[in-house]
């Protein structure tokens, strides 16, 4: 049985939790369909922002954002109750709120690198009662294009960030933070586990030169309580439609 407080104290002492076998093999194998689906019937009508290919001749995918504005199956699936379990005991006392829906592909031999950041430079809430929960789809091991968190950085709060010019994740920390105090954890999955990390929490991943897959799906949650910046929301906004527009004068 899942002990859901010591999943939660553990959260609030790391910044992360992997939570085992929270959906099952079937499960999965549903969502994999349903993403399937959305890649061929959605993904082509998708505007940029809401959809990223990697930068390479053959344009594999790279990242699919927003995607419950366009699915009920992703739109419900925020909604389900073990994840809402687990996001309620990290965060009791007010109301969870899904906030989106997000796929990372991470496709075999030609997933890139993701930069060092944390999630509240695009999100922007204070106070930071926000978190991701990433599924695993596919196993994802040292080799693969690992999720990797810096344990207890989240105590930091949020920490200057640069643009990064990479499409996908376009700021990424100013100064790098000493491994030494805040190590390294490299969150290795298999299909149907599930990592939940606090939106202060630096995390990076390394390219995936691998013949596999490391495809995971991530939905974003808030407490209640979690008010959004939109001054530095505004900025960033303006930041990203900058990158958007010089990455169309490339093509």
């Amino acid at each position: 049985m899942l002990d859901l407080n010591a999943r939660a104290k553990q959260f609030h002492e790391d910044g992360f939790v992997i939570i085992p076998k929270l959906f099952s093999a079937d499960k999965i194998a549903e969502l994999e369909q349903q993403l399937q689906t959305f890649i061929e019937n959605v993904v082509p009508n998708l505007k940029p922002g809401q959809v990223y290919y990697e930068d390479s001749p053959s344009k594999p995918l790279k990242a699919l954002h927003r995607i419950e504005e366009h699915s009920d199956y992703f739109r419900l699936l925020m909604r389900d109750t073990r994840i809402l379990q687990v996001v309620r005991a990290i965060f009791p006392g007010g109301e969870i709120i899904p906030e989106a829906v997000a796929f990372f592909a991470k496709l075999a031999g030609a997933g890139s690198e993701t930069p060092p950041h944390q999630d509240n430079t695009f999100q922007f809430w204070d106070p930071p009662e926000a978190l991701t929960v990433t599924i695993a789809i596919d196993e994802s091991t040292p080799d693969n294009g690992v999720l990797i968190c810096q344990g207890g950085s989240h105590k930091l709060g949020l920490l200057p960030h640069r643009l990064s010019g990479v499409l996908g994740f376009s700021r990424t920390l100013a100064e790098a933070v000493d491994v030494n105090v805040y190590p390294e954890v490299q969150l290795c999955m298999r299909p149907g586990d599930s990592a939940v990390h606090h939106i202060n929490t630096i995390h990076r991943s390394r390219p995936n030169k691998t013949g596999r897959h490391r495809r995971q799906l991530a939905i974003s949650y808030r407490s209640s309580r979690a008010q959004k910046d939109l001054e530095s929301f505004r900025q960033y906004k303006q930041d990203l439609e900058k990158l958007h527009e010089e990455s169309m004068k490339r093509i």
